[in-house]
């Protein structure tokens, strides 16, 4: 007898479909982006918000669902509607004509979303149509001994929004009804209490939290208020459809986005969170094209973050990598790949463009229906990452450098979506990392720093189709060939013109490094007249009161003179002109010749100066000639004697002279000569100490051979430029002596032609203050300024009268006026009169505790002062004084977070005239003690932004 079986599906399925198959949280928004796009939204944004439980909310303005699509859609797994071809209606559309291509494929993306969070309230609207609700926790599928037809989930329409709030409690009461049953069914309520029994015993045997404790809290404290509706544009009156998903016990991915911790106060791994989503989610519509192009030009993507009610934007369309950046990369492959693999385009390199550029696949491909790759595009632009070989200007250079981090990467766009996981840092699609590890000369490629990438569509492409947890497109027959094409594209172009084999790279190599040496030489320049005009006011400073002195004495012997206090003999008037002579050699010896042509600050005192030096000689120059004439009038000895005294006298000034000046001139010699040779053993091993350690993980199997390759090249590189920028200037300087140049002179009078230098100076070094105390309220001042900019817009499209458009142009004007200047509003301001006051101690310690006093409270941290601190008094310009110590002390809560202390403290003191910014965290280590002070010495990300204060300090 022949008997039939229906399969049996647990709960569980869902959980095997949804969050165990989606690739991590990113890529799940990424998939909830993608319905959205779907249902013709020209908007989604996820918005992620503080709280004792952070919520989220993923809201759009597509067509929305009603109760029973929601019933008969939403919550049927695989629906038809993706697997047929079938037209979004009209009216559906929201005015979009165009007709989207849908980027859904297994009708599975919405579950998703169980990757967000635990607990999630759907609600929807379609035009003209009641609200559509649903409650759900995904940890319901969790348990592995309920079946899914027992798992019931609310649902309920309202027509206002006040009815939502008043039945959430209903719905809640419903939800638990699959923990604890409902009363309905007896025989649903046996089977699920026994579920829960059974999944509890499991989880404590498995030293396990209890997952239904977990649901039951959650569901009880969750609380989604009107704070967390009103982003929904449905919900706040600015659209007439579409869908939102409010979500509780949030991922921790998303919960890393809520901390308003600079990086150097954030957690390694949320900054690791942090930057894969940003790299996954940026950039998400294709935003390399052009004007002329067809896109994707009315969909909108954004990520929102909110403390209270401050919003901090995380990812916005606004701020993504654009076509105008891309095109000042200096290489790009930009063409179309036409079925059989064959490329039709321009490239260009170092700068130039090249047309009509053709490159024809490595095989002549034969293709069956199922292996065909179709045509597609590609526009991918990379730089060279050495600065010293690249076409870019530095600054041009700097922000390729900044951007990559999020923008870089060979992406892939579907229909101008991106597909997943292309373009992040984990993924090497097209080996491009693997071809660079074998010979970064030839491949010059590298993956983080292209930005661009390769366009295919879904009615050309059909073969080329996604993994069903988007990792990827299936490796297929057709998806082999099409990477097959695309590195043979990236080789060829390589070789041909941007690769160590191209003569074109050999020719722009040099150019680059003779113009780059040209701007460093300028650089050095204004290197030299900084020290020359440190030089001028130290000596100015210290030689002023001697010179005074010298021209004194001088004057005392012209007025004896002119009084006829004197009658002196030979012998004395030869004493004397002696004398002369050694105040005439102290004078010259307090020259400041040669000095700059602008002297800016110090400018009138070197007029001072100046003119008591020449004022001196011109004593010196009237004294000599009275005593010349006095000793002609006597004839008691020989002029001779005369002449070899007076000769003598200044012989021994000049041996005296040139033996001050060759004993400096030795000890630098011996400094320099032992600071060489160091430099040249610290050469000479530091390559190979550097690499042994890789060798002895490839060794211990620890790593593999195409990351140690990789790490071998890159430090060649490295090392290469550094000994060139070490030893290279010893080599130059000594070629200059040798030929009797004087460098130092040459160098000043070239520089001395710059009128501006200064002031260029003093603006840097102001500005540089000023970026490091607003790193540090950056967030909330961006915050503030966006938050008012939304506003407005809002405003503004809302129905106003001529008087109120009127008025609310002018509140826009000024609005945009300030934002352009507020970051000029602050003490650091480089125009306007400099004022002087006299501070205090205790005015010091009260603005840097007003400045800190959140930050220290939450950290714990005991900040205070000494009393000699607090009756410290300093005449000086605040604008100075207190960015040194927002910095010095924003240095302090770095490391005092680290103390092995019962308490956090950080002192202002004052001991022996010397001003002290102490703390008792572990300290820095002797070693380090010598570079502290330097931009160069932090050695990862999180120590950037605290030790470049102590250098902005140090300025």
């Amino acid at each position: 007898m022949v008997s039939s079986a229906v399969f049996q599906t647990r709960a569980r399925t869902i959980d095997h479909l949804g969050r165990e198959q989606i690739a991590d949280c990113p890529t799940a928004i990424s998939e909830l982006w993608k319905n959205a796009f779907d249902a013709y939204a020209r908007n989604v944004s996820l918005h992620i918000f503080d709280g004792e439980i952070p919520v989220a909310t993923l809201v759009d303005d597509g067509h929305g669902m009603s109760l029973q699509d929601i019933r008969q859609k939403w919550l049927t797994v695989g629906t038809e509607s993706k697997a047929t071809i079938s037209e979004t209606p009209i009216e559906d559309r929201g005015g979009i004509q165009q007709e989207r291509v849908k980027q859904g494929q297994k009708g599975i993306g919405r579950l998703s979303c169980a990757a967000l969070g635990k607990l999630m309230l759907l609600v929807s609207k379609k035009t003209n149509s009641e609200f559509s609700a649903c409650l759900l926790d995904w940890r319901l599928f969790e348990n592995p001994f309920v079946m899914l037809q027992d798992i019931k989930l609310p649902l309920v329409e309202f027509q206002t929004r006040n009815e939502l709030i008043s039945q959430l409690p209903d719905m809640f009461d419903a939800l638990m009804g699959n923990i604890w049953g409902d009363g309905e069914d007896e025989g649903r309520d046996q089977r699920i209490e026994s579920a829960w029994q059974l999944f509890h015993e499991q989880e404590l045997s498995e030293e396990k939290d209890s997952t239904k404790q977990a649901i039951e809290n959650t569901v009880i404290n969750a609380c989604f208020t009107e704070r967390h509706f009103d982003t929904w544009g449905v919900w706040n009156g600015h659209s007439s459809q579409g869908t939102a998903m409010f979500i509780a016990d949030i991922h921790d991915d998303l919960k890393s986005h809520i901390s308003i911790d600079s990086s150097s106060d954030a957690e390694g791994a949320d900054i690791r969170a942090k930057e894969r989503f940003n790299q996954t989610l940026a950039s998400f519509v294709n935003p390399f094209l052009r004007e002329d192009e067809p896109s994707v030009t009315d969909f909108k993507t954004s990520v929102v973050a909110w403390n209270g009610s401050l919003q901090r934007i995380i990812i916005d369309s606004l701020h993504d990598f654009n076509i105008d950046k891309f095109d000042q990369l200096e290489h790009i492959i930009e063409g179309d790949i036409d079925e059989m693999g064959q490329f039709r385009g321009r490239v260009k390199a170092f700068g130039d463009w090249h047309e009509n550029i053709t490159i024809s696949p490595k095989s002549r491909y034969k293709f069956r229906k199922d292996t065909h790759f179709g045509a597609f595009q590609i526009r991918l632009g990379t730089y060279e990452v050495i600065l010293k070989s690249s076409s870019l200007s530095e600054s041009q250079h700097a922000m390729f450098e900044d951007n990559k981090s999020v923008f870089g990467g060979c992406m892939v766009y579907r229909d101008h979506l991106r597909v997943m996981p292309y373009g992040r840092e984990d993924n090497d699609f097209f080996e491009i990392e693997k071809r660079r590890s074998k010979n970064a000369g030839m491949y010059v490629f590298t993956n983080r720093a292209c930005f661009g990438g390769v366009y295919i569509s879904k009615k050309n492409n059909q073969n080329l189709k996604d993994k069903a947890g988007r990792e990827g497109i299936i490796d297929n027959k057709a998806s082999k060939l099409f990477r097959e094409v695309v590195e043979n594209i990236l080789i060829e172009v390589a070789k041909r013109f941007i690769g160590r084999s191209s003569d074109i790279r050999f020719e722009k190599i040099a150019e680059n490094k003779a113009r780059h040496e040209a701007e460093k030489a300028l650089a050095d320049k204004k290197k030299l007249l900084k020290k020359e005009l440190k030089r001028v006011k130290l000596s100015i400073i210290k030689d002023m009161p001697l010179l005074l002195e010298s021209k004194n004495e001088l004057i005392d012997i012209t007025n004896k003179f002119k009084n006829s206090e004197v009658n002196l003999n030979q012998d004395e008037l030869v004493s004397l002109k002696h004398k002369i002579n050694e105040i005439d050699g102290n004078v010259k010896s307090y020259s400041l010749s040669p000095v700059p042509r602008t002297l800016g600050s110090v400018e009138q005192d070197y007029r001072d100066y100046r003119k008591v030096e020449t004022d001196s000689i011109e004593l010196i120059k009237d004294i000599n000639a009275t005593i010349n004439n006095a000793l002609d009038k006597l004839i008691i000895k020989e002029d001779i004697d005369i002449a070899e005294k007076d000769f003598q006298s200044k012989a021994g000034i000049l041996h005296a002279k040139i033996r001050k000046l060759s004993a400096e001139g030795r000890d630098l010699l011996k400094k320099q000569s032992a600071k060489f040779e160091e430099k040249i053993n610290l050469a000479n091993k530091e390559y190979h100490q550097k690499i042994s350690v890789y060798l002895d993980d490839l060794a211990a199997k620890r790593t593999t051979l195409e990351k140690v390759l990789v790490i071998i090249d890159e430090e060649y590189q490295e090392h290469e430029l550094r000994i060139n920028q070490q030893l290279s200037p010893y080599i130059s300087a000594l070629e200059g002596l040798d030929e009797q140049i004087d460098l130092g002179g040459l160098a000043l009078q070239t520089v001395n032609e710059s009128t501006k230098l200064k002031k260029q100076v003093e603006q840097v070094n102001a500005l540089a203050q000023l970026g490091i105390s607003i790193e540090i309220i950056g967030h909330e001042i961006e915050g503030f300024d966006l938050t008012m900019e939304r506003g407005l817009k809002a405003l503004g499209e809302s129905t106003l009268d001529n008087h109120q458009t009127n008025d609310l142009s002018k509140v826009v004007q000024a609005h945009q006026s300030l934002s352009d200047s507020w970051r000029f509003l602050s003490p650091l301001k480089l125009s306007g009169e400099k004022v002087r006051v006299m501070l205090t101690g205790d005015d010091i310690y009260s603005y840097v505790n007003s400045f800190f006093k959140s930050r220290l409270e939450k950290a714990d941290i005991k900040f205070s002062q000494t009393d000699s601190f607090k009756n410290l008094s300093i005449y000086e310009m605040p604008s100075r004084i207190y960015p040194v110590f927002i910095n010095l002390v924003n240095n302090s809560r770095y490391w005092v977070k680290d103390t092995e202390e019962s308490e956090k403290l950080i002192t202002l003191d004052v001991k022996d005239n010397l001003v002290y910014v102490s703390d008792n965290g572990p300290g820095v280590h002797p070693e380090d003690v010598d570079e502290l002070f330097s931009i160069s010495f932090p050695r990862n990300n999180e120590e950037v932004v605290v030790l470049a204060s102590i250098f902005v300090a140090k300025i």
